[in-house]
């Protein structure tokens, strides 16, 4: 049995640390705790390509967006696998725009993806040279001002008489990104669908009665066109899981059209979708969105997001995927309010690039989780080896535990604190013994 880890120190610098076999159990050393049965298959791992990311890369010479894309991408590197697209502008886009801003034209007539082939569709293909397999889902921050009130892209609600129309505009978008050889795999009805963002960047209110009238005349028209496109609800924080158990409570059917109920980690937390989980089993999660802060902890906060992604894959997220792939060093273009940073900065003055926590603990987990992964909830314990529960377990070092497809067994601790930990694993018949660096994240893989 081969073993490998890497720990991520203090500088960011990825470094290996011994591993091994103790024999028996040391009683100094904390347990990692590992469930017997898998919670849920892991889909991959991903960032959002938003219209500000790809105007990014568009500026950047041809050899160094290559070799960057090639990290991010590549299987050597990130081994990223899912990218989320914006269906016409969101709050990080160079530009203003839906696919059809003509006042009244409810048969999209005017309809045009023309723009997205400046620079966002050119950025889509280069990275499919990369990785032909990248899985897309992509999600509308507004439908075009003229279907909502106050006939504005930026704010306000959606309109029912005009939903017939929107879900029109999206298979005409489905239609038109396949013509340019981008199969879209998912959607998500409407990006945030409860705030309108006080009508600074492009955002939409729906009701829930409106989304899930939306998702059944979506889904009609998908089937119509024999589109193998899956629907993904909500799109929004853990907070509201309410909202998610009340529409599937409503609307039991929903099921039918939508296989999972997506999430952004802005308010709330993980551990929330427990409360979905066990009144509706049958539904899938997503992460959907959450990224790099522009000047809080940039490029140190590692743990943080190691975490994150550690407690969404425990607690039954089959992907995870962050927010802007790039951004200059102010988080621009930026056509919002918000304070974000890209997975990776390029500063507009010396091209130099510099690298998010964020892109960190992908190096962790998306290189080292294959997708199609069964995901074993994780925790690491005092309290010796026998099993406890998992929805009950609070403990500032997190862990997260994969079988892969290829029979690798992968384990991932996170230890925030500013001293290391030793901790020990029983698998295959032996204790496992090894140290956590303070402030890392550290990935043990197991090769038979």
């Amino acid at each position: 049995m081969k073993v490998i880890k890497y720990t991520t120190n203090d500088c960011g610098v990825l470094r290996s640390e011994p591993v091994f076999p103790a024999g028996s159990e040391c009683g100094a050393a904390q347990h990692i705790i590992i469930d017997d049965t898998p919670s849920n298959v892991c889909k991959g791992f991903g960032v959002a390509l938003t219209g500000s990311s790809c105007y990014e890369l568009a500026q950047m010479e041809s050899d160094k967006r290559k070799a960057l894309l090639k990290d991010i991408y590549g299987k050597d590197g990130l081994n990223l696998s899912i990218a989320r697209l914006t269906i016409g502008s969101c709050d990080y886009s160079a530009e203003i725009y839906t696919y059809d801003d003509v006042p009244g034209d409810v048969e999209l007539k005017h309809f045009s993806i023309e723009r997205d082939k400046n620079y966002i569709i050119p950025m889509i293909k280069e990275i499919l040279e990369i990785r032909p397999d990248l899985r897309f889902f992509a999600s509308p921050w507004s439908p075009p001002g003229w279907m909502k009130t106050g006939g504005f892209i930026c704010g306000g609600y959606m309109r029912t008489k005009y939903i017939d129309v929107f879900a029109d505009y999206i298979i005409k978008y489905l239609e038109a990104y396949e013509a340019e050889g981008i199969h879209i795999s998912a959607l998500t009805p409407q990006n945030e669908p409860d705030v309108d963002q006080y009508g600074k960047f492009p955002a939409c209110i729906w009701n829930p009665d409106q989304e899930a009238q939306y998702i059944f005349t979506l889904s009609e028209k998908l089937k119509a066109k024999g589109m193998d496109v899956d629907i993904w609800f909500h799109d929004h924080n853990f907070n509201g899981w309410r909202r998610v158990n009340w529409m599937l409570e409503e609307y039991p059917e929903l099921t039918k059209c939508c296989s999972s109920a997506a999430f952004h980690y802005y308010n709330g937390c993980i551990e929330m979708i427990d409360r979905i989980k066990s009144e509706h089993p049958e539904i899938h999660f997503q992460f959907t969105e959450g990224g790099p802060r522009l000047k809080d902890c940039f490029d140190s906060d590692w743990c943080k997001w190691g975490t994150m992604m550690a407690k969404a894959l425990n607690h039954g997220c089959e992907s995870f995927t962050g927010w802007n792939l790039i951004l200059d060093e102010e988080g621009r273009p930026n056509v919002g309010h918000c304070y974000c940073a890209g997975l990776v900065t390029l500063d507009s003055r010396t091209h130099e690039l510099s690298y998010s926590g964020q892109y960190r603990a992908f190096r962790h987990f998306a290189h080292f989780t294959q997708n199609g992964a069964k995901i074993y909830c994780s925790v690491p314990s005092n309290e010796g080896h026998e099993m406890f529960s998992f929805r009950d377990l609070r403990f500032e070092t997190v862990s997260c535990a994969a079988k892969n497809p290829d029979g690798s067994f992968v384990v991932h601790i996170i230890n925030p604190n500013d001293e290391k930990r030793q901790y020990q694993l029983f698998y295959k018949n032996n204790w496992w013994y090894f140290d956590v660096m303070e402030n890392s994240i550290s990935t043990v893989v197991f090769e038979i």
